[in-house]
């Protein structure tokens, strides 16, 4: 009997997982770590203006036009990030991997952004310093930005290798993030 390698018993066929924690993991969960001490003034009112809501509903003036648009970026963000991890099914991981019988998805979100997950997360980090209208924290967030963007690079890398023809297809017709845009 073979010992089968480290990968390839968790089901992997092709992986990036050291880059993926060096080059994404610590930094980025670091900065975004940051980026919430940033904030932490500004998100700690957020349950008492919510309560304020529950008990005078009628009472909207307590919102910011910045906090209005820092929520509305979180909660789109969230959601668009949920869809791109249920229409993964499967094939999604926390982790940059190629799994056995892993397939390309291109339907559903996909269709519009290479990276929905990305794109989602992105809003969602920089949702909650404009929500606490924190400049620091949104100084973070554009740091976080360009270390999502090398994730996305690495993770490109991986899926070439493996869908080669098709995912350049993919490609060429699907913007990396920004839909229609970028």
């Amino acid at each position: 009997m073979t010992k089968k390698s480290f990968p390839k018993r968790l089901g992997f066929v092709r992986n990036a997982i050291r880059d993926d924690i060096l080059q994404f993991a610590i930094p980025g969960l670091t900065v975004f770590f940051i980026e919430l001490l940033f904030c932490a003034d500004g998100l700690a009112g957020f349950w008492g203006t919510v309560w304020g809501l529950v008990k005078q509903p009628q009472n909207l003036s307590i919102f910011s036009v910045l906090s209005i648009i820092g929520l509305a970026l979180f909660i789109f963000g969230l959601s668009i990030m949920i869809v791109g991890q249920v229409t993964l099914r499967h094939n999604y991981s926390g982790t940059v991997v190629i799994r056995v019988d892993h397939q390309l998805i291109t339907h559903g979100i996909y269709r519009f952004t290479r990276n929905p997950i990305y794109l989602g997360f992105i809003m969602v980090a920089t949702g909650l310093p404009v929500y606490a209208a924190s400049l620091y924290g949104f100084l973070t967030s554009l740091i976080l930005i360009t270390i999502i963007l090398n994730r996305i690079r690495i993770e490109e890398k991986l899926l070439t290798e493996e869908f080669q023809d098709a995912y350049h297809k993919y490609k060429e017709t699907t913007k990396k993030l920004i839909p229609f845009i970028y």
